[in-house]
């Protein structure tokens, strides 16, 4: 019975085993009259009904009634527990896992939190902070400070580093600075283009609004690339057209970005500036900062795995790990110790180990392999079958972005995708040896790695 770890982002919790890439869910629920459904499904409801889907339960993660409170739904606890259950049986229902999560949680909500653990299909065995954990995965030096992106505010949390030990340090959140901001900010912003350039107003319906929205992570993504990218909306059957250009978007943004580069300048003090994934991709943010790592997207749950034995416990109840080995140190069986814990062992022999998977070098389909370079590229039909651009198509399966240590593949609202048999809902990484079926065809299309071949042939 193999571990998994839960790192607890409302941007998108993760849940891998290290074995495979890790599931996604954002954190949306919509509360119907009979159930509570979760992730995906939920924010694909979020304009169309947005007295029903709430985003902010795991910030505000505890007890306190909701407004509409239901039988199956009468605080955000329990609509965190849906999304918990509902993950967790995605997984296939997991058994032991780590919870990791971020410094902007309470001891009060990571109290909830705990309870709420109890009554899942799961047992929680391991709680550790996700920054620190993402942080022992990279050789630091000193003192480090690591920027991740919710929802709703971005977190700053301060490393130190003494000897060959890591401890988180303080916390800093700053809110209003999230995803739902920024993209509030954006879809102002193309609704202002769409009404310039094609008199027509995204907004002035739910359908049109929810496909604009789900439209933003895409041609955002595209503006890695390039200076600017044509956009396309189809409302009623007709197709609306608008440019957006990189200087827009950054302008756009300026409010959330200021406030973010000037939180980071006054809490830096010489430290190494590590960035979680989810911050990175936000477009041209390098240019605000101090030059930083950009951590792979699963270093949360490859640093837990890496930790298992300091982090998990057998008591029922667990203690807050805010001290792991430095990369290159291997902790093995021993007490977490609370808060401060000193105590690292080796671990033995037998330990479990976790491997890389390949990063994809080219996507085959048919005869054809072609090969991925870096940036963004839409998986398209022609009129010779499916392909791929760089140039955005006007309408397109799914794209596939660099992500600086990986490939991640994004699918767009209204086409279907799936990843070795499951629906791509999601941003979702990919590696070689797994199968793309796009429309739900019968053509699968192969990631695969290229390697060189030796003089003993191997």
């Amino acid at each position: 019975m193999h571990t998994w770890v839960l790192e607890l982002n409302d941007s998108a919790l993760l849940l891998g085993d290290g074995r495979s890439p890790a599931l996604r869910s954002p954190g949306y629920a919509t509360v119907t009259r009979h159930e509570v459904i979760t992730g995906d499904a939920a924010q694909a409801r979020a304009r169309g009904e947005p007295r029903h889907t709430l985003n902010q339960f795991w910030l505000r993660l505890g007890t306190e009634a909701l407004h509409d409170a239901r039988s199956h739904a009468r605080h955000h606890a329990d609509l965190a527990w849906a999304q918990l259950q509902q993950l967790a049986a995605s997984a296939g229902n997991p058994q032991r896992m780590i919870l990791a999560v971020p410094g902007s949680f309470s001891r009060e909500q990571l109290g909830v939190l705990l309870g709420i653990a109890q009554r899942t299909s799961f047992r929680a065995v391991g709680l550790t902070d996700s920054a620190l954990s993402a942080a022992s995965t990279v050789a630091l030096g000193g003192e480090a400070l690591h920027l991740d992106l919710q929802l709703h505010q971005c977190v700053l949390t301060r490393i130190s580093q003494d000897g060959d030990m890591l401890t988180r340090e303080n916390v800093r959140s700053l809110p209003g600075c999230g995803l739902v901001q920024l993209y509030e900010l954006w879809a102002q912003l193309l609704t202002r283009l769409f009404i310039r350039h094609s008199r027509f107003d995204p907004m002035h319906a739910a359908a049109s609004e929810q496909q604009l929205y789900d439209h933003i992570p895409p041609w955002i993504g595209a503006l890695h690339d390039g200076d600017d990218v044509s956009v396309e909306l189809r409302s009623a059957g007709t197709s609306y057209h608008a440019k957006l250009r990189a200087r827009e978007v950054l302008d756009a943004a300026q409010p959330v970005y200021t406030q973010i580069e000037e939180a980071v300048r006054s809490e830096l003090a010489g430290a190494n500036l590590l960035a979680s994934a989810r911050f990175a991709a936000l477009p041209r943010i390098e240019g605000a900062l101090p030059a930083f790592t950009r951590l792979d997207p699963e270093a949360a749950i490859r640093g837990c795995l890496r930790h298992e034995a300091l982090i998990c416990s057998d008591d029922e109840a667990l203690r807050f790990v805010t001290r792991l080995p430095a990369h290159g140190k291997t902790s093995g069986s021993a007490d977490p110790g609370g808060e401060h814990s000193d105590a690292v062992h080796e671990a033995p022999d037998d330990a479990p180990s976790v491997a890389t998977p390949a990063v994809p070098s080219h996507l085959v389909i048919g005869e054809r392999a072609l090969r991925l370079e870096p940036g963004s590229l839409y998986l398209h039909r022609d009129r010779n079958g499916w392909t791929l651009s760089r140039r955005m198509p006007h309408t397109f399966a799914g794209t596939l972005r660099w992500e600086g240590s990986e490939w991640v593949l994004a699918p767009v609202s209204g086409a279907t995708l799936r990843l070795d048999g499951r629906p791509v809902r999601s941003p979702s990484p990919i590696r070689a040896g797994q199968h793309l079926q796009p429309d739900s065809g019968d053509e699968v299309l192969q990631l695969v790695a290229e390697s060189t071949i030796g003089s003993d042939g191997a």
